[in-house]
């Protein structure tokens, strides 16, 4: 079932998902739920993957009891709520059945009618008394109903073995409990990542950006930031990679890598020749056949943990020639500095081209050259050194009296010839002719 693209009165560019009904109501609902291809996306929106292993030796699988602590902490929580109940549990019956063994070799079952007789536990007669009295005993409770006798050969180690091996396991088990409520990756559940991707031109390049924020004020240090672009990838020798890794770079600003996440930034992948996206035209950006997966690590400063947060977009969360709404602002009667998180996912309309990176620095090459060869046609002996200054051959007269300029520094260019009307009149003309503007 083809998908459609559409175009919204913003401009924006989406995939429009067919509406149908009986046997492909389910496939729509996969597609409008990431599914790529009819694959559901490698990473879910909140940073948990979709992989599962199959095919596991049982020497493989006896490998993560070797490693038991960390297997109980990756548990669900309703599996290790069920742990935690069935080892207490477990622990007290185990003891309950060495009492009984113990009381039933002391024979206090065939003297339960003795009034002279010593059990080594005080009116137990059943097991069920004897199971409330190995709990009682180690949780220490003492309902003053059953105590064990001194006279009684074993009932004093017994009862201090028990409440040893009780201490400890409630040591570990609550260890267990804080490492797991302690975790650091739900630190990025105030992580925020843009809902959509967005490609638009910025400084003369074809970019991608994504907006990343941090919702508390004890923010991540030192923060870093990366992309990885995962597609369906065939080697020259037929060998087919169903999800093959290429890297993507991020910056903010021009912090590079690193991430100051005090105030949402604009992290933006320029798509050059280093890019997986410098080659992919407008319509392959809609196909749906790769996905981006964006990460932020960093250090939480309270606990000196590494905390990672990740997301991922697909062709559906791309718009094509928007940019982000400024959200930072300052806050006259506060005196600060203010991020109005309304404003996080807010985009406008920017002209963008509808064309590959590739093809787009070709354009701005040939315009270059164009431009270049035609401004030193027109001025002759005057050489160009920037868009704002112009220098003359210097003669005999001039060479021997300099005169310095007077005017005010911000009048000082004002008579200098600008070219950008013509540069983007000729761009914008070229672009015309090639067909990749609106």
């Amino acid at each position: 079932m083809p998908l459609n693209r559409k175009k919204s009165d913003d401009g924006e560019q989406l995939v429009d998902f067919p509406s149908s009904s009986g046997d492909d109501a389910s496939l729509i609902t996969k597609l409008r739920k990431g599914y790529q291809l009819g694959r559901p996306a490698l990473v879910k929106k909140t940073g948990k993957y979709r992989v599962t292993y199959k095919g596991l030796s049982s020497s493989e699988r006896r490998s993560f009891a070797l490693d038991l602590f960390q297997t109980l902490i990756d548990l669900k929580w309703r599996w290790a709520t069920l742990v935690f109940v069935f080892t207490f549990f477990i622990v007290y019956f185990v003891f309950a059945v060495i009492w009984y063994i113990l009381a039933k070799a002391h024979g206090d079952f065939e003297n339960l009618n003795n009034p002279t007789w010593t059990p080594c536990i005080e009116r137990a007669k059943t097991f069920a008394d004897l199971l409330l009295f190995s709990i009682e005993t180690q949780t220490t409770i003492g309902y003053g109903t059953f105590y064990p006798n001194t006279s009684c050969s074993g009932s004093l180690l017994l009862v201090f073995v028990q409440i040893t091996v009780g201490f400890l396991l409630e040591t570990l088990l609550v260890g267990f409990l804080l490492v797991k409520l302690s975790r650091p990756k739900h630190r990025r559940h105030t992580l925020l990542f843009s809902e959509k991707a967005l490609i638009c031109k910025e400084d003369g390049d074809l970019c991608l950006e994504i907006r990343v924020g941090d919702l508390r004020k004890s923010h991540l240090v030192d923060t870093s930031s990366f992309g990885i672009f995962v597609s369906e990838k065939v080697s020259k020798e037929g060998i087919v990679y169903p999800l093959y890794q290429q890297q993507m770079e991020f910056e903010a600003h021009q912090m590079q890598d690193r991430v100051f996440m005090m105030w949402p930034l604009i992290l933006r992948h320029k798509i050059n020749e280093d890019s997986p996206l410098y080659e992919m035209t407008f319509d392959q950006m809609l196909s749906n056949t790769f996905e981006l997966i964006i990460i932020l690590e960093g250090t939480i400063e309270a606990t000196g943990e590494i905390c990672q947060a990740r997301t991922s977009y697909s062709s559906k969360d791309i718009v094509w020639g928007h940019r982000f709404v400024n959200m930072i602002d300052f806050d006259n009667d506060n005196g600060q500095w203010s991020a109005n998180f309304e404003k996080f996912n807010a985009t406008v309309p920017t002209p963008t081209p509808k064309c590959s990176g590739k093809q787009l620095a070709e354009i701005y090459g040939a315009s270059s050259r164009t431009n270049q060869a035609q401004e030193t046609e027109n001025l002759g002996g005057t050489f160009w050194r920037s868009q704002s200054q112009i220098i003359t051959p210097m003669t005999e007269e001039t060479s021997l009296t300099k005169i310095p300029d007077r005017r005010p520094r911000s009048y000082r260019h004002s008579r200098a010839p600008l070219s950008f009307s013509g540069f983007q009149s000729q761009h914008l003309e070229m672009g015309r002719v090639l067909n990749i503007y609106k």
